[in-house]
């Protein structure tokens, strides 16, 4: 694959947060009542609210836009002889968003992916031990810090009605935060790897 191509698969991984929380903001700006804190992403795309087609259009492009920082992914750590079992994230990831796309909130089935969260989280805890290296020691401290962001999920488990009335949309926004966290660390960091391997190329020839 040419090197171009590549770096634009990869760059996928900082244009897909970007889409994310640019969408949720613009989406919540239709409602008159939506608080970030309160209500949880998926109301936004929910059967008959406001936002409901734009947030289908926004999940289905991120999803596709997933595949492709995936199919990056993928090939970047072929080429550097990376294990691939971290790769897991970003697969729970386009299957936790697929599935929100194409069953909205409302219908029956759109609670059903809920198990996907554990790939999603075990991939920057799983990317900490398994890639190795000085140039990979700033991602690692950006997985820890993704992992423990993402982790803040379990305040859901906590049996406190004003939690729940009150902070379940802030909650669940930890998780996407924590994975923006990691997929722009993913991104940099095996741009920069490919950047300097393509320079060490050039300066040999």
């Amino acid at each position: 694959m040419k090197p171009t191509i590549l770096r634009i698969l990869l760059f996928t991984g900082i244009l897909i947060p970007i889409i994310f929380w640019m969408s949720t903001f613009i989406a919540s700006a239709l409602f008159d009542d939506y608080d970030h804190f309160r209500n949880t992403i998926s109301q936004l795309g929910a059967i008959g609210s406001p936002a409901e087609s734009f947030m289908t259009v926004s999940t289905w492009l991120n999803t596709i836009l997933s595949i492709a920082f995936l199919t990056g992914l993928l090939i970047v750590c072929r080429q550097f002889n990376l294990s691939l079992i971290p790769l897991i994230g970003i697969l729970g990831f386009t299957l936790m968003f697929g599935w929100a796309a194409t069953f909205h909130s409302g219908n029956p089935m759109h609670s059903k992916s809920g198990a996907v969260l554990i790939l999603l989280l075990l991939g920057p805890l799983l990317s900490i031990f398994l890639w190795k290296g000085k140039e990979f020691k700033s991602l690692r401290k950006l997985s820890w810090l993704s992992f423990i962001i993402m982790l803040f999920i379990l305040l859901r488990a906590i049996p406190s009605e004003t939690i729940r009335s009150n902070y379940t949309g802030l909650i669940q926004r930890f998780v996407h935060f924590g994975w923006s966290v990691w997929f722009v660390s993913l991104s940099v960091t095996f741009l920069k790897l490919l950047k300097n391997r393509l320079d060490i190329s050039v300066n040999k020839n």
